[in-house]
């Protein structure tokens, strides 16, 4: 029987002695059968007839881990990039494997431009029950062992030799089949994209590249010729536009789009104009909510073209309009970078925000804009709205009305019909959100007021085994693309800017997109100005006659 203590130190544990070779075939061989499942799956989908290219191609995969912690774990570096491998790969393996969640740039971003609140919703028991199981346990036994290191002099050999066959195994393995394998990872994305800890690497060095190339942007101006037309010019009241830039509302489980439940009786007794075929630009806030005010559409959008010049709130600014950001999310997204914006407190409605702030936390505000303002304003609230995974914290529980309900953002705890209960009953508090503003509007005889509710991006609950959002839009599935949006003008706006509700309702049958927010509220407007795209302006044609 093996002794577990040293015969010279009785106190001490025993510990094995591995080579640096053996210790890298080791970890290398863990990661690839214990934190690969997603990995894997895809293989067995791709090649499902051959036991031998599956071998083969999870053989070279192998060896590009190989080659990973030879490259960055030399010598005295070996255990320590070891464990923080096995750490990435294990948080992204749990988030994989319950989520259905791929690690991306994009994912990255969403990680470190989240608030506090969000990511402890993410943080659950069961998260660091299999993390600490499958990560920092593994993690923490790399240490384990002695390691029977070489001397300064081979290591200058022997680190160039490691990684270099690392490499010529990894090109061996991928050219066995060359045709099959490039075919699959041309057209298989998603494959790689499950590779851990290959996939999180490349993630955080495309957001830190990025990050340093948009450190300091150098800032073109745009629509500075942007002016009000006779219209607006002409009308006898403030104009407010509302704007709810809403968040993770998906358009399969919207009312007015034909969903089983009515998830909007009020907005649906308000006759809102409905656009019930509207794709987003991306599937997470950080890349739709800035492509939503952008000039840009989804083909041409990107974080550095997006920084590189002014968007929507700067043009309404250059027309003289008094523009105002409000959140209650995870804020502005570096939109309202050179107009300003400020994020909600329990201040205005402490009952709003009992535990975090539901979106009625802007109803005050609303109601004293609408009570003060004397300038043509634009009043932009970035919502809460449907964010999970904490959905039962999006609104009070005397709204919840579909029952049972998930109330905790452990979904492994959950039934789908509980956590789809949950979820719309988000969605009901939208609706109530948006009809109480409708309501206030209404009431009011100091402005003309209309409103527009669009969703960033939408929310998967469970199809195909995904939860949440930020799938990259390559693979996304429409629940994650299609996303609400809806119009209401007030009697007094529509008749002071001469605009045609038949109009404008026959244009709502029509497929739209974020493409069409930043022309459309120019048009809504009816601000003149060069930059105001007819063919994307959903408004500017439903206009009548001109001012008298």
């Amino acid at each position: 029987m093996t002794e577990l203590t040293n015969p010279r130190n009785p106190l001490s544990l025993w510990r094995p002695e591995l080579g640096q070779t053996a210790l890298t075939l080791v970890v290398a061989s863990y990661i690839m059968a214990v934190l690969n499942a997603g990995f894997w799956d895809r293989v067995t989908l791709i090649f499902p007839q051959s036991f031998g290219q599956r071998a083969l191609f999870g053989f070279g995969v192998w060896a590009l881990t190989v080659l990973l912690l030879e490259l960055f774990g030399p010598w005295r570096l070996q255990r320590p990039v070891a464990a923080l491998l096995i750490l990435i790969a294990a948080g992204a393996h749990y988030y994989e494997r319950n989520f259905g969640v791929l690690i991306d740039r994009e994912m990255v971003r969403n990680v470190f431009e989240t608030t506090m609140t969000e990511s402890r919703h993410l943080i659950t028991g069961s998260a660091i029950f299999q993390i600490s199981l499958t990560g920092i346990l593994p993690a923490a036994l790399v240490f384990w062992p002695k390691v029977r290191h070489v001397g300064v002099w081979h290591q200058l050999w022997r680190w160039p030799l490691g990684v270099m066959l690392g490499f010529a195994l990894m090109v061996g393995a991928l050219f066995g089949d060359y045709k099959a394998y490039s075919a699959a990872l041309r057209e298989h994305h998603d494959l790689m994209g499950a590779y851990q800890p290959g996939a999180s690497l490349n993630a955080v060095l495309r957001y830190t590249r990025e990050q340093w190339k948009t450190a300091d942007p150098i800032v073109q101006p745009l629509g500075t010729d942007a002016r009000p037309s006779p219209v607006l010019a002409s009308t006898d009241k403030p104009v407010l536009l509302v704007i709810f830039a809403g968040e993770t509302a998906r358009a399969q489980n919207f009312g007015l789009n034909g969903y089983v439940r009515d998830t909007t009786p009020n907005l649906r007794a308000h006759d809102v104009i409905n656009f019930a075929d509207t794709s987003a630009c991306g599937t997470s806030t950080a890349v739709s909510l800035p492509c939503m005010f952008s000039r840009l559409t989804q083909a041409e959008y990107s974080r550095d073209a997006f920084l590189s010049e002014e968007n929507l709130l700067d043009v309404l600014t250059h027309a003289g309009m008094v523009v105002e950001w409000h959140d209650n999310n995870t804020g502005d997204q570096r939109i309202a970078t050179r107009t300003g914006w400020a994020r909600v407190d329990a201040t205005p409605d402490p009952e709003a925000c009992a535990i975090e702030c539901t979106d009625e936390v802007f109803l005050p505000l609303i109601a004293d804009r609408l009570a003060t303002i004397t300038q043509n304003t634009v009043l932009v609230l970035h919502m809460i709205g449907s964010h999970g995974p904490a959905y039962h914290l999006r609104y009070p529980p005397a709204r919840a009305n579909f029952q049972p309900e998930c109330k905790t953002s452990q979904f492994s705890a959950c039934t789908v019909e509980e956590i789809v209960n949950s979820y719309d009953n988000t969605i009901l508090e939208t609706d109530f959100v948006l009809s109480r503003t409708i309501d206030m509007m209404q009431a009011s005889d100091r402005v003309h007021s209309a409103m527009i509710f669009l969703s960033d991006h939408g929310e998967s609950l469970g199809e195909d085994g995904l939860y949440l959002h930020a799938a990259p839009r390559f693979m996304a599935p429409e629940t994650q693309t299609k996303v609400p949006f809806v119009l209401w003008m007030g009697q007094g706006f529509q008749s002071a800017m001469r605009l045609d509700r038949d109009c404008l309702r026959d244009a709502s049958f029509n497929p739209v997109s974020h493409d069409n927010l930043f022309h459309s509220v120019l048009g809504l407007l009816d601000l003149t100005t060069t930059v105001r795209d007819p063919a994307l302006d959903l408004f500017g044609t439903c206009r009548n006659g001109d001012p008298s």
